[in-house]
């Protein structure tokens, strides 16, 4: 639009800077104007034309490498989605034989510990066994002494007092 204006202008300055005198020829360069403002506004067409053309052409290749790289971004994203579920997966896998690896462990430690608690409880058991017969064979042993000490005193005392006796009898019947 620009362009035809400016066209239109240039040719009606040319008009009045010839000079021209005659309709002929005044008619003769404003044909020339206007088939020169037509080509001119053709010309300016066509060129508007092509950038346009050109410009869907450059929005369309953006638009496609756009969805190119939306479509890669898309995949890659999928793809680090899946590896990160396998990680995950492997991982809770990897934890649940350890678990279980722990749990079989405590397992075994604990009865090693119920084992070896019934072998304690056994050997006290026969300890206190020993300990209260070794306990009954010296009470006996000493009730045993006891009462062998208690005859023996007591034989002793009667021995003792016999003699005293006799001679207290033996005195009472001498006089």
């Amino acid at each position: 639009m620009k362009s035809r204006n400016t066209a239109i202008l240039a040719s009606a300055l040319c008009f009045f800077l010839a000079g021209c005198d005659d309709n002929n020829k005044v008619d003769a360069s404003l044909d020339k104007a206007k088939d020169n403002a037509a080509q001119i506004q053709e010309a300016a067409s066509q060129k508007a034309d092509a950038v346009k053309d050109q410009a869907n052409q450059q929005i369309d290749s953006i638009k496609k490498e756009s969805d190119n790289q939306t479509q890669q971004l898309s995949d890659k994203a999928d793809s680090i989605k899946d590896q990160a579920d396998q990680k995950i997966d492997a991982l809770k896998q990897e934890a649940s034989s350890k678990a279980d690896a722990i749990k079989a462990d405590a397992k075994e430690k604990s009865d090693q510990i119920i084992e070896q608690s019934g072998k304690i409880k056994d050997s006290a058991k026969a300890g206190a066994s020993n300990l209260a017969e070794d306990a009954a064979n010296r009470a006996q042993e000493f009730k045993n002494s006891l009462h062998s000490d208690s005859n023996t005193t007591t034989t002793e005392q009667q021995t003792q007092t016999q003699p005293a006796e006799q001679q207290q009898t033996d005195s009472t019947q001498n006089q």
